[in-house]
């Protein structure tokens, strides 16, 4: 890799720090056009958004694994970028870590529940209505005054109905909640709420009327990230094994070697340049995708799909799922 002395891994990291000032003008330019665009450029510009927040997520992911910047106040100024174009990022990136830090098996979970199918119509009406407001970063500010006034396990229990997912909303706002952490999500939260009230205020239809119906479609996809990351692994508990690969190129060089994801848990310190050259240190009769991960579905695996629903937890080492079954 080639280091410099801004740059502390590579100078090709200098793509992931440009996703934030492209996809602002993205954003901003339109806004800007929204109204002389007919509406089937609007619909065609809906997936290339959900592209754009894959990109950003890629680049982030990779920034708070291996900050780019030797210097720090450089780091946590990208960090407030992402966080404008993407989600506020100090409370995203503790979750990331407890992700790491906590093994977990995806094998059971389903993704009709992951995606919110199985509710009825009038709850994904709510659903959408409270998005509203939380778009304009409501839901944000409540829970930093509750932390103000609460102790966190209330804050928790108010957050996370599920008792089960108790103890690690506890753990989130107690990270959050140290002084440090707390100036860097109020700088994050901040960034996030100054671009939609930009864009608001740019043209109140467009964030209205397309902007937030658009990141409502993009964030129900994008919560089944994780799911499609680590559904079928081979062995959940096994860090050689816990989740699924995919090697598609057009994926991996939008999401800056997202798909390497079992080398990523294997290695998370590994900088994404390097993760092509972990595969062979990985078993090859681990379950690896193509393509990209959102085909990991378990239509397009019905096989894997009854041998989970059978009560395989931990499928056979053997299984290979490299090509798109029947």
């Amino acid at each position: 890799m080639s280091k410099s002395r801004l740059f502390r891994y590579s100078r090709l990291d200098a793509l992931g720090v440009a996703v934030i000032p492209f996809q602002l003008a993205c954003f901003i330019g339109l806004a800007l056009a929204y109204e002389q665009l007919p509406w089937l450029a609007l619909v065609l510009i809906a997936p290339a958004l959900f592209a754009l927040s894959l990109q950003s997520s890629g680049a982030n992911h990779n920034h708070f694994h291996t900050p780019v910047f030797h210097q720090r106040w450089l780091n946590g100024l990208v960090r407030v970028g992402f966080s404008a174009i993407g989600n506020p990022k100090t409370p995203h990136n503790i979750g990331h870590g407890m992700h790491h830090a906590t093994p977990q098996s995806w094998n059971e979970s389903s993704i009709l529940e992951m995606l919110g199918l199985k509710r009825p119509l009038h709850k994904h009406v709510k659903a959408f209505l409270m998005f509203i407001p939380e778009s304009l970063g409501l839901k944000y500010l409540v829970f930093l005054v509750l932390l103000r006034v609460w102790p966190v396990e209330r804050v928790a229990a108010f957050a996370t109905p599920k008792e089960d997912e108790r103890k690690v909303a506890v753990k989130l706002f107690e990270r959050i909640k140290q002084p440090t952490t707390m100036r860097a999500a109020q700088l994050d939260i901040a960034a996030w709420i100054a671009l939609r009230v930009l864009l608001c205020a740019i043209n109140w239809r467009f964030f209205f009327f397309y902007f937030v119906p658009v990141q409502y479609v993009i964030e129900m996809l994008r919560q089944t990230e994780n799911y499609l990351q680590h559904w079928g692994a081979s062995d959940p508990f096994d860090d050689t094994r816990d989740s699924v690969s995919c090697y598609g190129r057009l994926y991996n060089w939008l999401t800056f070697n997202l798909g390497y994801h079992q080398e990523h848990h294997r290695r998370p310190g590994a900088h994404w340049l390097e993760l092509p050259r972990l595969r062979h240190e990985l078993p090859a009769d681990r379950r690896t995708v193509p393509f990209t991960h959102y085909i990991n579905l378990p239509v397009f695996y019905p096989s894997v799909a009854r041998r989970l629903s059978a009560g395989c937890a931990v499928l056979p080492a053997a299984v290979d799922e490299t090509t798109v079954q029947p």
